[in-house]
């Protein structure tokens, strides 16, 4: 029989992607590079994307052959899964592979921005040592500190159960009832209290288009003025024009984005003149081990093809 035609159109992890190899007829194809990548589509019985492949009805009607699609990640935002579904083509993805690496990126950058750390980059005489030592004195610590969580899903939940090890106080906001035994002590607010009575948010909805703006200007008008907000849900979910306007009225607040629309973040972006605004290139999954485990998606889709049922379906 011959290897089914795979196509990859982003980096997979080294191991993942040699096991793929051995067992079908790999191809990458950079989707910027339209001919080719159009002509490798033709035949493709298998297609693996990431975050920046669009996977939608005129992706589609170019793939007569295609069975299955691969995520190598979490979100499914940028795959059409109604035009999918209509045309029988599997979908299958990682649903836990990047949790502990969003979660420890969301424990760090918190922690940093309540709690700055003051070092000592050359020796200090004694005069000078102390005055450090009163300047260094945090206004705050985590377990004086409430977190609000905004979507409690696999990721926001893992969160709760860090803040509940800081002992912090914890609200969430979330569209389902959750169970009291999953919530790690989180208590259920509206999205209007969320804001106004939390110390630091970290937001985790998922990337369907009704969060767009979820996060807007009745949000910011009700956070605190030393909030601290984190986001690596999706960029679109937070109102950039609102966002920025409260980091430049509130010095004192600290906004953290590792996700951005459109990304690469724009030159021009407000948010990168702005010193109380951190903004990273979407790491927050930028761990080794969490980059493999989400390339392993390739399992899934080999099951697929080989008639097998994938463990991890989006439907």
């Amino acid at each position: 029989m011959p290897k089914p035609i795979v196509v990859v159109t982003e980096p997979l992890a080294t191991e993942p992607l040699e096991w793929l190899g051995a067992r079908s007829t790999l191809v990458q194809s950079d989707p910027t590079d339209i001919p080719r990548f159009q002509a490798s589509l033709q035949s493709a019985q298998a297609l693996i994307v990431r975050t920046y492949t669009i996977v939608d009805t005129q992706l589609l009607d170019q793939a007569p052959h295609l069975q299955v699609v691969g995520r190598a990640g979490v979100g499914l935002d940028n795959i059409d899964l109604d035009a999918c579904q209509a045309r029988r083509i599997r979908v299958v993805h990682t649903p836990n592979s990047n949790t502990n690496a969003v979660v420890e990126y969301v424990t760090q950058m918190m922690l940093c921005a309540i709690r700055p750390i003051a070092r000592l980059d050359q020796s200090a005489p004694g005069s000078h040592w102390h005055e450090l030592r009163k300047t260094a004195v945090s206004p705050r610590c985590s377990a004086d500190s409430t977190l609000g969580i905004v979507g409690m899903g696999q990721i926001g939940s893992a969160v709760a159960r860090v803040g509940s090890a800081l002992a912090m106080r914890m609200i969430y906001n979330d569209i389902r009832d959750i169970p009291e035994n999953e919530r790690f002590g989180a208590v259920p607010v509206s999205l209007d209290e969320l804001a106004a009575q939390s110390d630091v948010v970290s937001v985790h909805v998922d990337g369907t288009q009704s969060n767009t703006h979820l996060i807007g200007s009745a949000f910011f008008d009700r956070l605190q003025d030393h909030a601290v907000l984190i986001n690596t849900a999706r960029g679109f979910v937070i109102d950039d024009a609102a966002a920025s306007k409260f980091a430049s009225l509130h010095p004192n607040a600290t906004l953290i984005l590792d996700v951005f629309t459109p990304e690469p973040i724009a030159t021009d972006s407000p948010f990168l003149a702005l010193a109380n605004v951190i903004c990273t290139p979407h790491i927050g999954a930028g761990t080794q081990s969490a980059k493999i485990e989400m390339s392993w998606v390739v399992r899934d889709v080999m099951r697929v093809l080989e008639g097998q049922p994938p463990h991890h379906p989006a439907f």
